[in-house]
C-alpha cells in the first residue's frame, strides 16, 4: 500500500507549458473529426481556453503566461524567462492562427515565424545539435546542467520534421536535419550519449537511445541529404524498447513511425 500511495506523490508543482499545446491541438483536432457536443465535449472551446490562458494569464497579477508575451516564446515553465527548444511548435502555432479566439489569432502567427527562428538560432550551424534549455537568443542556459544536447533535445528533430511536412517550414530546417543526421551517421545506438553542442561527447550514455534514433528519423520528412532514407530503414528495423525508460522513447517512435507513414495529418474543419 505505501508504494503505491507514493506513485501518487505530487511531483512539481508547476506545468511544463509544452503538455498544453499538445491538448490544444489534439481537443482542435477531435473537434474536426468528431464534432463538438456539451462539455466535456464541447473540444473547441476547451482548445480555445487553454490556449487563451497560455498567453493572457498573469495580466491580471496573478501568476504567469506560458509564452513570453513580448518576443512570443514559449517558456520552459511559466514563471522563468527561458526556453526549451524542444517545446517549439511552430506548425502548430500555424493551426492556432486559423482556430484560436479571433483576438489571439495574431499572437499565434507571430510566434509561429519566431519560433521558426528560434529553432535556427538555437541548434549548432555544424552538428544541429540543440541544448536542452536555451536562453531566449538561444545560447545554451547551462545554468543548472541542462545546456547540452541530451533526452528533451531528441525532440527538435522531430518537430523540424513534422513542420517541414505539413507547412514546408524554413529552409534552415532541412540545413538542421541533414547536420543532425550526418553527425549521428558514424554512431551507433549503444554509443550515443550525452553531447555539448558543438559534439563534444560526455562520458553519460543516453538514458533514450531508441528515442533518438527515432527522432533522426522523423528529421528525414526535412532532410534532403545522403543519409534521409537509412534513417527511416534503421528505424523499421528496430524494434520498440522494452523494459525501464521505455515510456519516452516508444512515445518518440510512436510518433516518428505516425509521421513517416503519412498519418500524423492535420484534421480540418468539416464545414
Amino acid at each position: 500500500m505505501l508504494g503505491h500511495v507514493s506513485l501518487m506523490e505530487k511531483n512539481a508543482y508547476g506545468p511544463a507549458p509544452d503538455g498544453e499545446e499538445y491538448f490544444a491541438l489534439a481537443l482542435f483536432f477531435a473537434s474536426h473529426r468528431w464534432g463538438d457536443g456539451v462539455e466535456p465535449f464541447n473540444y473547441k472551446t476547451q482548445a480555445k481556453d487553454i490556449l487563451r490562458t497560455c498567453i493572457h494569464k498573469g495580466e491580471d497579477g496573478n501568476g504567469y503566461p506560458m509564452w513570453n508575451r513580448d518576443n512570443k516564446l514559449i517558456k520552459f515553465i511559466p514563471e522563468c524567462e527561458f526556453s526549451d527548444p524542444s517545446y517549439h511548435l511552430p506548425h502548430f502555432y500555424e493551426l492556432f492562427a486559423l482556430w484560436a479566439y479571433e483576438e489571439d489569432r495574431e499572437f499565434w502567427k507571430q510566434a509561429s515565424a519566431a519560433s521558426r527562428n528560434y529553432i535556427k538560432i538555437s541548434c549548432h550551424p555544424q552538428t544541429g545539435l540543440a541544448p536542452e534549455y536555451a536562453y531566449y537568443d538561444g545560447t545554451p542556459n547551462d545554468e543548472n546542467g541542462f545546456g547540452h544536447f541530451y533526452s528533451d533535445s531528441y525532440r527538435v528533430a522531430a518537430n523540424i520534421g513534422l513542420d517541414f511536412e505539413w507547412f514546408r517550414g524554413d529552409i534552415s530546417e532541412t540545413e538542421i536535419a541533414n547536420n543532425l543526421q550526418n553527425f549521428f551517421s558514424d554512431k551507433e545506438p549503444e554509443d550515443y550519449r550525452r553531447y555539448k553542442v558543438n559534439g563534444e561527447p560526455f562520458d553519460e550514455k543516453s538514458l533514450h537511445p531508441v528515442g533518438l534514433l527515432a527522432t533522426n528519423a522523423m528529421a528525414s520528412l526535412a532532410a534532403d541529404g545522403p543519409n534521409r532514407l537509412k534513417w527511416v530503414e534503421l528505424l523499421w528495423n528496430t524494434p520498440m524498447r522494452t523494459g525501464n525508460r521505455r515510456y519516452y522513447d516508444n512515445c518518440l517512435y510512436f510518433f516518428s513511425i505516425l509521421a513517416l507513414s503519412g498519418h500524423f495529418k492535420i484534421w480540418m474543419p468539416k464545414d
